[in-house]
């Protein structure tokens, strides 16, 4: 049975047998004989129990496992032996621990860092240039919204600082052991001493500040380096918006703005210029508003960019400001005004009787005037024709029409003309000028399907809605084409094209209802 040893190996405890510490102790007591003229002695001698801490923790299976000798000997293996030291004084090359190469391990290299190190730490494990690095991560942060940024970040969060020698060795793919760290460790106590001869010790005593500042001076710091990394992507997102919706912004003045001067096209169709002005003017209206406040975010692009920018002058933001408050109470106004134009609504009704011969088949079709268009589709998009006068006239297909059963015998036909006004006296007085017609020919019923109107009335919404109201002893006989502006489908598509009686009360073809009065009279 062995006897077992609690040691202290850079802060962390282990046990160890007594066999095992005896190796242990020899090693680091003949480590310690060779450094014994070396300025760096502690320091070296700190990082190699560091590294040796690091090594049983790895090659331990739980917590309360006792070291053994078998584990010291793979420690030696990999730290190789203290008179590497002795022979590397002399020649390096000689040295058989290094020709053991690990495989790079990613850290953050604080010590050539920007921001973070996150780009010098990738220097070191993919090998690439470290300016290339740091290209691709601005370059990337140009097109990817945001993305590149939050990547960097949770780079920087997750992965380790490299602070001790072991980790520096690591990240730079060395073999950690005694010769590595030592010379690493020479290397950062030589920059220091060579940073000491520099000082000036009185003047370091008056600034010496304590360890809390130093923190959140550092911190300090980086949170500055972070601000100014985020402001300059900010500003080059901000410019490429900016600009972008400012050039297509001019593109809309010049191409628009032209057609409409010269008259060059027609924006009657267009939902966007509604608001009962030259259609120049409101091209230059529009755009105004639109384009001052990306010019601002221009500016701020550009300063956020360049600190150095000079203001454009308290004279040009009065200007622009006011220009830009006149524009919107103008457009504002018209938008008001535009849609108190048709707060109201009222209808005008017409009720006729149609004559029709007892025993005739009622056939309805709709009527199209091919002079204003040969479309028989219903819709609600309205142009500017002319009649044969000559006469400019506002025309619709926005016609519905509806059938429902007569209560007596008489075939009815009742219109309704639909419009919007600023009050319903207006309202009134623009459905009564709209000109719906239809005719009666030969049990022929043809109902038109469009309507005319004034010009000025477009964009009032205008619509009319067409009832027939049908005798139930009447056979019927629909076109297809009544099927588009059919609102209520009183009908199945099957039914069009087909001689239709009514039945059981709904319309039926009349092949089923012969067939139904057979079967009734044979039984």
């Amino acid at each position: 049975m062995n006897k077992t040893i609690n040691i202290n190996l850079a802060n962390v405890f282990f046990h160890i047998d007594e066999d095992a510490f005896i190796k242990l102790d020899r090693y680091l007591k003949t480590i310690e004989s060779y450094l014994a003229k070396e300025e760096s002695k502690d320091e070296i001698l700190q990082d190699i129990e560091a590294r040796i801490a690091e090594l049983f923790t790895e090659s331990m299976v739980h917590e309360k496992q006792v070291i053994n000798l078998s584990q010291v000997n793979q420690m030696v293996a990999i730290m190789g032996e203290p008179e590497a030291y002795k022979i590397d004084d002399e020649d390096d090359s000689t040295s058989t621990s290094s020709k053991f190469r690990p495989s790079k391990k990613l850290y953050r290299d604080i010590e050539r860092n920007y921001i973070g190190g996150v780009s010098a730490g990738l220097n070191h494990y993919l090998g690439l240039n470290l300016l290339v690095i740091r290209f691709i991560w601005v370059f990337s942060a140009l097109f990817s919204f945001g993305a590149t940024v939050a990547i960097y970040a949770i780079l920087w969060a997750v992965i380790p600082a490299a602070r001790t020698t072991s980790q520096k060795l690591d990240m730079q793919g060395e073999p950690v052991n005694l010769t590595n760290i030592e010379r690493k460790v020479k290397e950062s106590y030589s920059k220091f001493a060579d940073k000491v001869g520099d000082i000036d010790y009185d003047k370091y005593g008056q600034q010496t500040k304590s360890g809390v500042t130093k923190f959140f001076d550092g911190l300090g710091e980086v949170l500055r380096a972070l601000g100014v990394f985020i402001s300059k992507f900010l500003g080059i997102i901000l410019l490429i918006i900016s600009g972008t919706v400012l050039i297509g912004s001019m593109i809309f003045l010049f191409s628009f703005g032209t057609i409409s001067i010269f008259e060059l096209g027609d924006f009657n169709q267009m939902e966007l210029f509604s608001l009962g002005i030259p259609y120049w003017i409101q091209v230059v209206l529009f755009f105004l508003v639109g384009a001052i406040p990306f010019f601002y975010l221009l500016v701020l692009s550009l300063k956020l960019l360049f600190s150095n920018l000079k203001s454009i002058g308290k004279l040009t933001h009065i200007t622009l400001i006011g220009i830009w408050i006149l524009c919107v109470i103008v457009i504002t106004t018209l938008s008001i005004k535009r849609e108190l134009e048709v707060s109201f609504d009222a209808d005008v009704v017409e009720v006729n009787s149609l004559a029709l011969d007892s025993g005739d088949t009622l056939k309805i079709n709709m009527n199209a005037n091919l002079l204003y268009d040969d479309n028989f589709k219903q819709s609600r998009q309205q142009k500017i024709v002319n009649d044969d006068s000559d006469s400019s006239k506002l025309y619709s297909s926005n016609v519905y029409v509806n059938f429902r059963t007569s209560n007596d015998e008489e075939l009815k036909i009742r219109v309704t003309k639909k419009s919007y006004g600023s009050s319903e006296r207006k309202a009134r007085e623009r459905a009564s000028l709209i000109d719906y017609d239809y005719e009666m020919d030969n049990s022929i019923l043809k109902l038109d399907n469009y309507f005319l109107t004034k010009p000025e009335f477009k964009k009032q919404n205008l619509k009319v809605e067409v009832t027939v109201y049908i005798p139930e002893n009447q056979v019927i006989y629909l076109d297809k084409n009544l099927m588009d502006f059919s609102r209520v489908r009183n009908f199945k598509r099957s039914d069009y094209n087909t001689y239709l009686g009514y039945d059981q009360n709904t319309w039926k073809p009349m092949d089923s209802i012969i067939k139904i009065d057979s079967l009734s009279i044979q039984n």
